[in-house]
């Protein structure tokens, strides 16, 4: 029987094997505990093995500030913005605090895994299966791990054991065979792992691990192994993947069992839990409004004719959110639309807004404004701000890592990039549009501009879960995209005409008469190519002698 975790145990198994790795014989005594387990028999029964596991998936409850870190990740791109500081702050330099912690705390997932693989021949009572499910857990979250980190900082360590201190003084390995590491391990776990998508649970299926398997191939241009992996959830596609016929609930509540998502971070109301709706919401809301979407993510939402705004007739510069694709009113919350029961109005000179959360309805002063701090874009999210939560200060919302439509995408990507389009690629791509409420993508179209659908369509359909950094990364437009500045909304109006729109979907500015009235939220700074990978922390190349540090740094 597949062993089910629940996460609300997870808080005191934590705590189980947080005891366990602290606790330690003297060599006086030469004696085991007697009141805890030991380093020495850990892990020794099937509870004990349990707690391992979840003290592997722990370190994945990081949190930056408010948010859960994969949230965070957007960040560091050029649709979002954080208000606190520039992107290439948390990262471009080797004492950033950002550089150190993703080390850290992938690194950490890596060394618990590393020591339950290494010891689970100690476990006595625990069945076969069970052992099994645990060991390729274990192994995936080793993988997703240095997914992340070879991704960031290019070459790193690869370690696959539990290591003494001796042994720890290790060089970097190259980024192509961790890549070939990673894949193997996912492709290993994903034949050991159960089929049973159950998205909000800590549980891993067989198509996490081939879903996941589909990003690192696509990320490293190796397509074949991309649409292998692809494939593979696809065919399982109408039973245990499903895309959600309700696209704005896939980040709130009431979207965390959908079979869209394929694998979430897990947090829950008592323990362990995140800020995100804080930080998100309007002044209005009572929220802080400084994790915000930039105006470069709301221009790259084509009409509803399937046209980009510089080219749709349906566009009135006027009113510049009517007749736009469906997602993005979902996605962010536009000035003149209702957010958290209030009138959501960034204009300036809108003093006084609509409370609709009283009957009848009451003209009240509008701190979004007013506010000092108000959205500095003139934008909110919608996702991740759910407004069912009861405390926006201990939000329970599972951090999406990835979902269905991302495997369609990930797989039309690398079908494009191999030189194999055909019907699949129309009918991946389209399934993702109808659902959105957009017309299908005609046949007939070439390499690159079928390259440009996909892209746009990932900036948007993807847009707020943490993915867009590693996408401008790895196309190379990074140094485009995050130098100079970055815009919020003209605070009094709306631009004269659209921006032109960049086969990326990607707006530039440098040709609207009155794009001097837009808000620079700040001013960003990429270095190429130096930029590319993020250097290797200053603290570990201070203590590991064997450590090199990337060019530029």
């Amino acid at each position: 029987m597949h062993v089910f975790i629940k996460f609300t145990r997870m808080k005191k198994l934590f705590y189980l094997y947080m005891i366990i790795l602290v606790c330690s014989c003297t060599k006086e005594l030469n004696k085991l505990p007697l009141d805890a387990p030991s380093t020495e028999t850990f892990p020794a029964t099937a509870s004990e093995m349990q707690a391992a596991l979840v003290g592997c998936f722990s370190p994945l409850n990081l949190r930056f500030g408010e948010n859960p870190y994969a949230i965070w990740f957007e960040m560091y791109s050029d649709i979002a913005a954080n208000r606190d500081v520039t992107p290439n702050a948390s990262w471009g330099t080797p004492t950033a605090g950002d550089v150190n912690t993703i080390w850290n705390t992938m690194y950490t997932v890596i060394s618990r895994c590393n020591f339950l693989l290494d010891h689970m021949d100690r476990v006595a009572d625990a069945s076969e299966e069970a052992k099994q499910n645990v060991q390729a857990t274990a192994r995936f979250l080793r993988a997703y791990s240095y997914s992340i980190l070879s991704q960031l900082y290019g070459d790193v360590p690869l370690i696959i054991k539990s290591q003494t201190l001796q042994e720890a003084y290790v060089g970097r390995n190259p980024k192509k065979e961790v890549t070939d590491f990673v894949l193997s391990e996912l492709k290993a776990a994903a034949a050991l792992l159960p089929a049973a998508n159950q998205p909000n649970t800590m549980n891993v299926s067989s198509g996490a691990a081939w879903a996941l398997a589909s990003r690192v191939a696509l990320y490293n241009e190796q397509w074949e192994d991309a649409i292998e992996a692809a494939q593979k959830v696809m065919q399982q596609e109408g039973t245990e993947y499903v895309l959600n016929p309700d696209y704005a609930a896939l980040t709130m509540l009431s979207g965390e069992t959908s079979k869209e998502i394929i694998w979430a971070i897990q947090f829950n109301y008592n323990d362990i839990y995140h800020q995100t709706t804080l930080s998100y919401r309007s002044r209005m809301a009572g929220g802080y409004s400084n994790r915000i979407p930039v105006q470069a993510l709301v221009d790259a939402y084509d009409c509803t004719d399937g046209l980009s705004i510089d080219q749709s007739p349906l566009y009135d510069p006027a009113h510049p959110f009517k007749n736009r694709d469906p997602r993005l009113a979902m996605t962010i919350a536009l000035p003149g639309s209702v957010y958290y029961g209030y009138q959501f109005e960034t204009n300036k000179d809108s003093l006084m807004c609509w409370n609709y959360n009283v009957s009848p309805a009451v003209r009240v002063n509008n701190l979004d404004a007013t506010h000092t701090y108000a959205s500095f874009s003139g934008y909110c999210w919608r996702k991740y701000a759910d407004s069912s939560e009861k405390d926006p200060t201990r939000s329970e919302i599972n951090t999406i890592i990835i979902r269905y439509a991302e495997v369609l995408l990930n797989y039309a990507e690398a079908k494009i990039e191999a030189g194999q389009i055909d019907a699949s690629v129309y009918t991946a791509i389209n399934k993702i549009r109808e659902r959105a409420g957009m017309p299908d993508i005609a046949s007939g179209k070439t390499s690159a501009e079928l390259r440009s659908v996909v892209r746009k369509e990932r900036k948007v359909e993807l847009a707020g879960e943490g993915l867009r950094y590693f996408d401008i990364i790895r196309w190379k437009i990074a140094d485009k995209v995050l130098n100079g500045p970055c815009y919020g909304r003209n605070p009094r109006g709306f631009l004269s005409v659209a921006p032109a729109i960049d086969a990326n979907g990607t707006p530039d500015y440098s040709k609207v008469p009155d794009k001097d009235k837009m808000r620079v939220i700040q001013v960003r700074t990429f270095i190429n190519p130096a930029n590319y990978v993020w250097p290797i922390p200053d603290i570990e190349i201070q203590t590991n002698k064997n450590l090199t540090q990337n060019p530029g740094y």
